[in-house]
C-alpha cells in the first residue's frame, strides 16, 4: 500500500514547495533583474537618453550662433604698378601679410515659427522614447515571466513523472509476487518494467527541458545562461479580469497605442516646419573685425581696420519650383497615414484582448475540470491496483488507468500554464505587470 500514501501526499502537496539546493527566485525578483540588466531595455534607455539630449532650443535653431574667425596669409607678389601722379612702382618678390580676426554672431529672429515646430517635434521625440522604454519593459516583463512560469510547469512535470515512477515500480512488486506465487506469467511483469524505463527516460529529458528553460530565462533577464537558481513550485492563478473594464481602460493605458498617438504628433509638427518655408526668414547679425595688411612695396605699405559691426537681413520666398507645395501634400499624406496605422493598432489590440479574455476563460473551465479529473483518476488507479491485488484486474487496466492519471496530471499542469500566460498577456496590453 505504499504508493497509495506517496499517491495521496503528492494530491495534497501538489504544486507546494521541494528542496532544492539553488537559491529560490522568485517571478518578482525575476522581473527586476531583467528591467536593470536585459540587453533590449538597456538600448531602449540609450534610445529614450538620446532622444532626451536633442531635446534643446539650440537643436531646434532658436539660439544664436556665434563664431571666432582668424586667419594670418603671407603671400610673395610681383607688383607692376602705375598711378596717376606719374609714378611706377615695378618689384618681384614682394612679402604681403594679412592679419585679420573677429568675433561674429548670427541669429535667426523668424524663420516662419518653424524653430518652434521643431523644438514641439523634439519635445515629441523625447516623450515617444519614454513611450518605447516603458513598452520595452512591459514586454520584456512579460517575456520573463512566461519563460519563469515556464520553468515551473517544467519543474511540475518532473514531480508528476516521479509521482507516476511509484505508481510503476509497485506494478513490477505486484507483478513479481503474482509471478513468484503462479498467479500469472512473466507478460505483466516485463510489460511493467519496459513502462518504468520509459518513464525514467521521460524525466531525463525533462530534466533537460528544465535547464534549457532556465539557460532561456538566464538570457532574456541578463545573467550568465549557467547560472544556477531555483524557481517556486506553484502557478497561482487568482486573477479576475472583466472584459468590459479591460477594453474600456486600454485606449489610455496601453503603451503601443500612446506611441502610435506621438507618431501622429510628430507628423503634424513636421507638417509645421514645412510650411514655415512659404515665411520670410529675418537674421540679425552683428560682429567685431579686425584687419591688418603689410606690403613691403607698392602704394599702401600699412592699413588697419577694426570695429564692431551689426546688421539685419531678410530672405522672402518667392518661388522654389512648388517644392514646398509638394512637401506639403506628402506631410498631410503621412499624417493620414499614422492616423490610419493608429486606428489599425487598435483594432488589433482590441482583438488580442478579446483573444486573450477567450484563452484565459477556457484555461479556468479547463484547469477546474481537470483538477476533477486528477482526483477522479488517482481513485481509479487506487480502485484498479487493489483488483489487480485480488486478481480481479489484469494488467492491461492498471496500464490504462495508469494512463489516465498521467493524462489528467500533465493536463492540469498544462491549464494552469495556459492560465497564467493569458493572465500575462492581459495584464501586458494594460500595461500592469509591473503594478
Amino acid at each position: 500500500m505504499k504508493f497509495f500514501h506517496k499517491l495521496l501526499i503528492s494530491l495534497i502537496l501538489f504544486g507546494a514547495s521541494s528542496s532544492y539546493a539553488q537559491e529560490v527566485m522568485t517571478p518578482e525578483e525575476a522581473v527586476a533583474y531583467a528591467v536593470s540588466k536585459n540587453f533590449d531595455i538597456v538600448l531602449a534607455k540609450n534610445d529614450a537618453e538620446v532622444a532626451k539630449v536633442l531635446n534643446n532650443k539650440a537643436s531646434a535653431g532658436m539660439l544664436p550662433k556665434i563664431n571666432l574667425n582668424t586667419g594670418d596669409v603671407f603671400n610673395l607678389n610681383n607688383l607692376n604698378q602705375k598711378f596717376a601722379s606719374g609714378q611706377n612702382v615695378k618689384q618681384n618678390w614682394v612679402a604681403v601679410n594679412s592679419l585679420n580676426a573677429g568675433v561674429s554672431m548670427d541669429w535667426t529672429i523668424f524663420d516662419g515659427m518653424k524653430m518652434f515646430a521643431t523644438k514641439d517635434r523634439l519635445a515629441a521625440l523625447q516623450s515617444l522614447g519614454e513611450i518605447q522604454l516603458k513598452n520595452q519593459i512591459q514586454d520584456v516583463a512579460a517575456q520573463t515571466l512566461n519563460a519563469y512560469y515556464n520553468i515551473v510547469r517544467q519543474k511540475q512535470q518532473i514531480k508528476a513523472a516521479k509521482e507516476l515512477i511509484g505508481i510503476s515500480e509497485e506494478r513490477v512488486n505486484l507483478s513479481q509476487k503474482k509471478l513468484d506465487v503462479g498467479y500469472s506469467d512473466k507478460t505483466p511483469l516485463l510489460q511493467a518494467k519496459v513502462d518504468l524505463s520509459t518513464q525514467q527516460i521521460n524525466i531525463l529529458k525533462q530534466e533537460t527541458l528544465l535547464e534549457q528553460a532556465k539557460i532561456n530565462l538566464n538570457q532574456i533577464i541578463g545573467r550568465n545562461a549557467d547560472e544556477p537558481f531555483d524557481v517556486i513550485d506553484n502557478i497561482e492563478v487568482n486573477y479576475q479580469p472583466n472584459l468590459q473594464t479591460i477594453r474600456d481602460t486600454t485606449t489610455s493605458t496601453n503603451y503601443l497605442l500612446a506611441a502610435a498617438k506621438k507618431n501622429i504628433e510628430i507628423a503634424q509638427f513636421q507638417r509645421k516646419e514645412i510650411n514655415a518655408q512659404r515665411l520670410p526668414q529675418i537674421n540679425f547679425t552683428s560682429g567685431y573685425n579686425f584687419v591688418q595688411n603689410n606690403n613691403k612695396a607698392g602704394f599702401q605699405l600699412f592699413n588697419r581696420v577694426y570695429g564692431p559691426s551689426v546688421g539685419v537681413s531678410a530672405k522672402i520666398p518667392i518661388f522654389n519650383g512648388g517644392m514646398v507645395k509638394k512637401d506639403l501634400q506628402a506631410a498631410s499624406i503621412n499624417i493620414a497615414k499614422q492616423q490610419i496605422q493608429y486606428d489599425k493598432l487598435k483594432h488589433d489590440i482590441d482583438a488580442g484582448i478579446v483573444k486573450a479574455y477567450k484563452d484565459f476563460e477556457l484555461s479556468e473551465k479547463m484547469l477546474q475540470l481537470n483538477e476533477e479529473n486528477v482526483q477522479i483518476a488517482a481513485e481509479n488507479v487506487q480502485i484498479t491496483m487493489e483488483r489487480y491485488r485480488l486478481n480481479q484486474s489484469t494488467s492491461l487496466d492498471i496500464k490504462q488507468a495508469q494512463s489516465s492519471y498521467e493524462d489528467a496530471l500533465y493536463n492540469v499542469i498544462l491549464a494552469r500554464y495556459n492560465s497564467k500566460v493569458a493572465e500575462i498577456e492581459l495584464k501586458r496590453i494594460i500595461n500592469n505587470l509591473l503594478d
